[in-house]
């Protein structure tokens, strides 16, 4: 591993334990609130990452410089989401900012929604597919799955083209890859194998022939 790479993991581990502490913050911000919930504070997070941060060019930069005033950081905040958050997500991001740890949001989030599945008793499961699913097929997926598990899952679609077909799952830890993709490697991999297998075989005839 190089020390470019090196860095970049402990960049990626520290975003991590961050993530946890500012999402742990948040969530207790939000339960605190009588006015709001943990799960609407968290999509609202959830939402700015995705709807703006992803969508307005040179946002996420600018957040998360640290030659840009917190100023001019709460005054961009309030333009993005001031009429649409509620004041506990619009004050935990104005915080976050003033901390000068903008750059870690993407963790916070991911953390924050992870500690809401745990608290709620939900599993987060990722649907892979090659092509975006509809929400009734997501459903339906979503339900035999309950079932199967025996408790609430939390469903995030992704797509990725290159699986060609089929479906990739992710429970936790655990990967289940029914995908094209997968079976054609396994093909390929079985393919070589006896290629291998029939070389070898061949090779000992050769020499006990000898």
């Amino acid at each position: 591993m190089s020390d470019e790479q090196r860095h970049e993991t402990v960049l990626d581990i520290g975003h991590q334990q961050l993530g946890e502490v500012y999402a742990n913050a948040l969530i207790g911000a939000a339960d605190a609130d009588p006015t709001t919930e943990a799960q609407a504070v968290v999509e609202e997070l959830q939402a700015f990452v995705s709807e703006v941060l992803n969508k307005v060019d040179g946002l996420e930069k600018t957040l998360a410089s640290r030659r840009v005033s917190h100023e001019v950081k709460e005054s961009l905040l309030d333009k993005a989401i001031g009429t649409s958050a509620s004041k506990v997500t619009l004050n935990f991001l104005k915080v976050v900012s003033k901390h000068e740890r903008m750059d870690a949001l993407r963790s916070i989030s991911a953390a924050a929604h992870k500690q809401l599945n745990a608290q709620q008793g939900r599993i987060a499961v990722t649907v892979t597919t090659a092509d975006a699913v509809d929400a009734t097929a997501l459903e339906n997926i979503q339900s035999k799955l309950e079932e199967k598990l025996g408790s609430k899952v939390d469903i995030q679609a992704k797509v990725d083209p290159t699986l060609i077909g089929g479906t990739v799952i992710r429970v936790g830890d655990t990967l289940y890859d029914g995908s094209v993709a997968n079976r054609l490697k396994k093909i390929r991999s079985s393919a070589k194998e006896n290629t291998i297998r029939q070389i070898r075989l061949e090779t000992e005839r050769f020499t006990a022939a000898q």
